[in-house]
């Protein structure tokens, strides 16, 4: 799988550790973000850049890491097809995806340390949508995700 991520200055020590992990992993893995000694790049910029590989369809998933991800989350949100989400614990990584079938991870340098970033990555790329439900809640779900995707398409035009 492919996997679009990037960072600020603020996520960037953070954003290496997880490259480092993702790709000893076996994932493909492509950098929109800041680099060590490159230019600045602010959290809506990079936050957009994932958001648009992951919109493009050329991306199944994406990772955004800043100080603490709830802004890049509200910026990836704003692109068509982009679910992001920003997780702090291992439960809300696999419940992102379980629950909410989210394609875009934001996590925090500031709040989370690299093993634990890890433990929440693993959780939400092992995850598949509504597993572990009862049929009548993976009904539920599929479609609530469905009427998501109509609320998207009457308000990102």
């Amino acid at each position: 799988m492919k996997i679009a991520i990037g960072s600020t200055k603020a996520g960037l020590k953070l954003k290496e550790e997880v490259k480092k992990y993702l790709e000893n992993a076996g994932y493909s893995v492509d950098d929109f973000g800041m680099q060590e000694f490159g230019s600045f790049i602010s959290y809506y910029e990079v936050a957009a850049k994932v958001a648009v590989a992951v919109s493009s369809g050329k991306y199944r998933k994406g990772i955004i890491i800043c100080g603490t991800g709830a802004g890049s989350a509200i910026v990836a949100n704003k692109f068509k097809g982009v679910y992001a989400v920003q997780a702090s614990s291992e439960y809300e990584g696999s419940r992102a995806t379980i629950i909410n079938n989210a394609n875009v991870l934001t996590l925090g340098e500031w709040i989370t340390p690299p093993q634990h970033a890890i433990t929440i990555i693993k959780a939400w790329l092992n995850s598949r949508f509504t597993e572990g439900f009862e049929p009548q809640w993976q009904k539920f779900l599929k479609n609530a995700y469905r009427e998501v995707q109509k609320i998207e398409r009457k308000n990102l035009k």
